[in-house]
């Protein structure tokens, strides 16, 4: 076995700091697992050799009859090197203790010194500053965290494993599992990530038989091509990921020359990936949870057409606005489903989402509904939304749709309050996938769709040619030397023109005053070559001429590609050109990506509406704006380029062109 098989399904324990002393950690471990009925051998480590009932305590690990599977470390950070110099055989060692890189300065130094050691001696280390390990299906409870605090009936298996870099987020998820009825297969608290880090625990957790969906709880991502490959190799298994970003981290980051790095910022970063990957991201990590739980208790789905079954218009309303900016698709039922519908509604409107009016004819009545749209043919899943009705018709409207059989599945997102909580607490107990919060349920409903119809990039080709030879829509200009030159230029482009300065060292014309548009005549072209020489001069630059080009002027949007620190290849787009870092309107994505993957990255821009025609203006383009992205990013995934910005592309009523770009070879 690994050494992160043997973290997970120990055989042996070792507790190094064990006493008698049951409020220390050791302690506390020792309790935990006698609660949950490890069966495995336990041993205590103290130099002191304490008396505790029923464990054989030793000196040293190296006075074990043999490596134990794991040893749990629970002395203070001066004394973890020392358990690590010791630990020759062990499996995997977990680390409870803080005072390492997490507080700088010594800790910093403790931290290089025991990963030293750590790959020395060729054992495997959780943490330090972990919450620990905690699996009820093998009584595994190598964890001192408050969670472990109440019954041992109530620490419950479940579908959900969790990696978490928050001991105590972890800890409050284990709460919120016991306390609607549940439990989780696995949480493991990676901490401080001096040898396993988040990517890598992703993998193992995603392999245990009891998890079908993985819930990670991220602050940063240390290993990035793993953590790529083991979110990957997940969903291939069939077992989502959901995520919930804790922190957006604070990794080192080169100074970047491009509009592109600058907004590079690692949050945003991580969030393109997620998207990219396919994992469902939510804002807090009690709704990540829940998110988890419905896509873990839902049956696959065939398809993404998913439907909103209520009797409130302004839950419709509601659910409506939040699986919009889901992405969630909610197709409109065919005027032969509409008509079976009508006389099932009182005062509703038969729409997607439904909401079926006022008081319903029956407590069957709702199931009955639900079912018309599962047994319709035209949906593949169906969210049945229950808010507030007559407390007399839970038990028989709860009845009804466990016995639903449809074609399609339904997933509950329960809102009748206090009144129905009886009925709420049925459903949960039935193993249904059923929520109270209205985001969660979007989310899950989200997710569980665009995994239906989700398809990895693995297999699409890089193109490994030279920019200029990607295929893009470049504006007609050429180099001049002198005025003389760039006039002939420019009358041989057609007035308007563009004038720019052309210095090896200034990657942005702009903000030096380096650019004049609209140039209208020969003179203007002279006077344009003395101003924008001037500026360039001033700036300390070294001037090598100036670049004349047709003046196209139109909506700007910005292009731009870098490669990433910590995943590789990326590919951004953004609205407004140079004010694009004024406007924060950008998204990135895993480079490359496909153009269909390219429309749901413009799709979520905050300004797409000014690609639609807004206020008149022409409309864009936007299926050719997916197609250059795709060019773009498969560019930068097959070239030696660092940094890769179109800035701007241009829609001038006719088409798309690249007015002035930028080619880093290597980050300075």
């Amino acid at each position: 076995m690994s050494g992160l098989d043997r973290l997970l399904d120990p055989a042996s324990i070792a507790m190094v700091g064990l006493s008698a002393d049951p409020a220390k950690h050791g302690g506390r471990v020792l309790a935990n697992l006698r609660k949950l009925g490890y069966s495995g051998q336990v041993w205590g480590v103290n130099p002191g050799l304490p008396a505790v009932e029923g464990v054989e305590v030793v000196a040293s690990l190296r006075d074990l009859p043999e490596p134990p599977d794991l040893v749990v470390c629970a002395v203070p950070a001066r004394a973890v090197r020392e358990v690590a110099m010791t630990s020759d055989g062990a499996g995997a060692l977990v680390v409870f203790a803080g005072g390492f890189g997490e507080t700088g300065g010594d800790g910093l130094a403790l931290e290089a010194d025991l990963s030293e050691w750590v790959d020395r001696v060729g054992i495997r280390l959780l943490g330090p500053n972990s919450g620990g390990i905690i699996r009820p299906s093998i009584g595994l409870a190598a964890s001192f965290l408050t969670c472990l605090d109440r019954p041992a009936g109530q620490i419950r298996s479940g579908p959900v494993g969790l990696v978490t870099q928050s001991g105590g987020t972890g800890s409050y998820i284990h709460n919120l599992a016991a306390a609607r009825g549940g439990g989780l297969a696995v949480s493991v608290s990676t901490g401080n990530e001096i040898d396993i880090r988040l990517g890598e625990a992703i993998s193992s957790v995603s392999r245990l038989d009891e998890v079908q969906v993985v819930l990670a709880l991220i602050e940063t991502v240390r290993d990035g091509e793993v953590f790529l490959e083991s979110v990957r190799a997940s969903i291939d298994m069939g077992k989502p990921v959901v995520a919930c970003r804790i922190g957006t981290g604070d990794r080192g980051r080169a100074l970047m020359t491009t509009h592109t790095g600058a907004m590079a910022v690692p949050g945003r970063v991580l969030e393109g990936v997620l998207d990219s990957l396919g994992v469902m991201v939510a804002e807090t990590p009690g709704e990540a949870f829940e998110v988890a739980e419905m896509m873990a208790r839902a049956a696959v789905l065939s398809g993404d057409r998913a439907a909103i079954v209520t009797h409130s218009g302004g839950i419709a309303i509601h659910l409506a606005d939040l699986a919009e900016k889901s992405r969630l698709d909610l197709p409109q039922p065919s005027a032969g489903l509409q008509s079976r519908l009508d006389p099932l509604l009182d005062l509703g409107a038969a729409n997607n989402p439904l909401d079926m009016g006022a008081i319903i004819g029956g407590p069957g009545r709702f199931a009955e509904v639900v079912d018309v749209f599962a047994r319709s043919g035209e949906y593949d899943v169906v969210l049945a939304v229950s808010t507030a009705h007559p407390p007399e018709h839970s038990a028989e409207r709860v009845r009804a749709l466990l016995a639903l059989d449809s074609q399609v599945p339904t997933i509950q997102l329960w809102m009748a309050g206090d009144q129905a909580a009886d009925a709420l607490e049925t459903l949960r107990q039935a193993g249904a996938p059923v929520t109270d919060e209205p985001r969660a349920a979007i989310r899950a409903l989200a997710g569980l769709t665009r995994l239906a119809t989700w398809t990895a990039l693995d297999e699409l080709e890089p193109v490994e040619h030279a920019f200029e030879e990607w295929g893009l829509p470049l504006v007609e200009g050429a180099i001049a030397r002198t005025a003389d030159e760039a006039i002939g230029l420019a009358d041989g482009l057609g007035y308007p023109v563009v004038v720019k300065v052309m210095a090896a060292g200034l990657a942005h014309k702009t903000e030096v005053g380096g650019i004049r548009v609209d140039v209208r005549d020969a003179s203007a072209v002279g006077d344009a070559i003395e101003e924008v020489t001037a500026a360039a001069i001033a700036a300390g630059q070294s001037v090598e001429g100036v670049r004349v080009e047709r003046y196209r002027p139109g909506l700007e949007i910005i292009i731009g590609g870098l490669v990433d620190p910590v995943f590789g290849p990326l590919i951004s787009v953004g609205v407004g050109g140079v004010l694009t870092e004024v406007l924060d309107d950008v998204v990135f994505a895993l480079a490359p990506v496909d153009e269909g993957r390219a429309t749901a990255m413009i799709e979520r821009l905050r300004g797409k509406a000014l690609l639609d025609g807004f206020r008149g203006a022409p409309q864009a383009d936007v299926e050719e704006l997916a197609r250059i992205v795709s060019l773009v990013s498969r560019g930068m995934a097959g070239s030696s380029y660092q940094e890769v910005e179109i800035n701007p592309l241009i829609w001038d009523g006719d088409g798309w062109v690249a007015v002035d770009w930028l080619l880093v070879q290597e980050t300075p």
